[in-house]
């Protein structure tokens, strides 16, 4: 049988757009060098969303598929992943937390705690200093307004937007030795 001991970790985050999650992704990779997978950056890399554009269901589909093939990729080679999304539905996360049991890796989802108006200032100021990519306004709206934040079932950590990253990730993340290797286990 083959088996991966310990188990490499999926981090799921969740929450609307301009929550913080990205940040909060660079963090936890500075603090704890876990690689992150962000499907805004896959598509930016393909040339997708780089001004603001309005992205179809089937482009988001093809930027995700990549984003995924990365994802599992990295689980495959024992590492630890973040993926940078905003994954609003429950139904997204199960795909996500599917993914990572494919790959031999367990989940934890993250839920990026903001309050509505709160991130829909961040996106107009971000339109004026656009210190990020441009998010289209009716991409905003669609995540806002499907948004499905996690339940209990899920046990997710819950990071508040206003909290202090480090102290959450030297709560929550535990520190990652090496990449785990697949090992063939036999019966005596």
């Amino acid at each position: 049988m083959l088996y991966t001991l310990p188990m490499s970790v999926l981090y799921i985050l969740t929450g609307l757009s301009f929550a913080g999650k990205s940040v909060l992704a660079q963090a936890i990779r500075a603090a704890r060098g876990i690689d992150v997978v962000d499907p805004d950056a896959v598509g930016r890399n393909m040339g997708l969303g780089l001004d603001g554009e309005f992205l179809s269901d089937a482009r988001w589909a093809v930027i995700h598929a990549e984003a995924e093939r990365r994802a599992a990729d990295a689980l495959d080679q024992g590492r630890d992943v973040v993926y940078d999304t905003t994954s609003f539905t429950r139904q997204q996360r199960d795909a996500l937390r599917a993914l990572a049991h494919d790959h031999g890796a367990t989940s934890v989802v993250i839920y990026v705690s903001i309050p509505r108006d709160q991130a829909w200032r961040r996106w107009a100021m971000n339109n004026e200093t656009r210190e990020r990519s441009l998010v289209h306004p009716d991409d905003f709206a669609m995540v806002a307004d499907h948004f499905e934040p996690p339940g209990s079932a899920e046990t997710p950590l819950v990071y508040e937007a206003e909290a202090d990253m480090r102290d959450w990730i030297d709560r929550h993340i535990p520190h990652t030795a090496v990449p785990r290797q697949r090992m063939r286990l036999t019966d005596a």
